[in-house]
């Protein structure tokens, strides 16, 4: 249908000027155009979205580790207590704290009650910006709620139980060389080397209990779950001071959400002999 409208009067020597409206075929042609422009738009819209979340998550990680460097300086080069499930720690993971629990998914005093607050007063350090859910255990199931934490540490790091002394006793995860316990001083790193050794991890949602993230290094097998997010990728933090994001090679990597971890993988992982080299090396 077209709508005709005339100016002037009667008889006026102007000519009537005519106004057209859409047709419907023009009208779905416009529609169309849109939604192929929408199309293109898009994936460069999430893309961006993703790169800036990335960016920020590998500042969150370069901030916690300049806490972490902090509290060493402060104690006689002792690193943060990484002790399990203790409030003796670098975040309180006690009791009814643990991350993929409530409250303590989304309990921020898990993270003011730890020993590296004091050193940065900002919450939204411990969170990557692309986290956007928590999982509930207890439901098994993912819940819309912002995760109070979203960091761990490497077992490596002054990781253990507490020994009731205010210091950590360390353990042998399964496999693991008997000979290579945690550092307790960041002196002692040395295999790897500070900056190819990890310490802070953006790990995943399915299995951020604590504050203490487990490699094995010698078994096809993740015990605990790095993150999978903005674009297929997780931040780390080394003991040298600097940042990364890791994307990751593999697409199973992408796919760990077993919450009891120890998901065996397949021989060659490159991701996960990646992780391994950061963790542990025998060389």
């Amino acid at each position: 249908m077209r709508v005709h409208i005339a100016s002037g009067p009667v008889g006026s020597p102007i000519r009537a000027r005519r106004q057209s409206g859409f047709t419907l075929i023009e009208l779905l042609v416009v529609i169309a155009i849109i939604a192929i422009l929408a199309g293109l738009l898009l994936p460069a819209l999430a893309k961006a979205k993703a790169k800036a979340q990335s960016i920020g998550c590998v500042s969150n990680a370069k901030q916690l580790q300049l806490c972490w460097h902090m509290y060493a300086d402060d104690n006689n080069d002792t690193m943060p207590p990484n002790a399990i499930s203790s409030t003796n720690a670098w975040i309180d993971g006690s009791g009814p704290n643990l991350a993929y629990d409530l409250p303590g998914a989304t309990n921020v005093n898990t993270i003011r009650n730890g020993l590296l607050f004091k050193y940065n007063t900002s919450e939204k350090i411990y969170v990557c910006p692309g986290q956007k859910q928590v999982f509930v255990k207890a439901r098994n199931q993912l819940a819309g709620l912002p995760p109070a934490r979203s960091f761990s540490i490497s077992g490596q790091m002054y990781g253990g139980t507490d020994d009731g002394r205010g210091g950590v006793q360390p353990i042998i995860l399964r496999g693991n060389p008997n000979n290579r316990p945690a550092y307790k001083k960041t002196v002692e790193i040395n295999r790897p080397v500070p900056s190819r050794a990890f310490v802070f991890v953006d790990e995943s949602e399915y299995t951020i209990d604590d504050g203490y993230f487990a490699v094995l290094v010698v078994e096809n097998t993740w015990q605990n779950y790095p993150a999978a997010r903005h674009g297929g990728s997780a931040s780390f933090s080394f003991a040298d001071g600097h940042s990364e994001l890791w994307h990751w090679l593999e697409g199973a990597t992408s796919k760990l959400k077993d919450p009891n971890g120890f998901t065996t993988t397949f021989a060659g992982d490159r991701d996960l002999q990646r992780l391994r080299d950061a963790y542990i090396t025998n060389n």
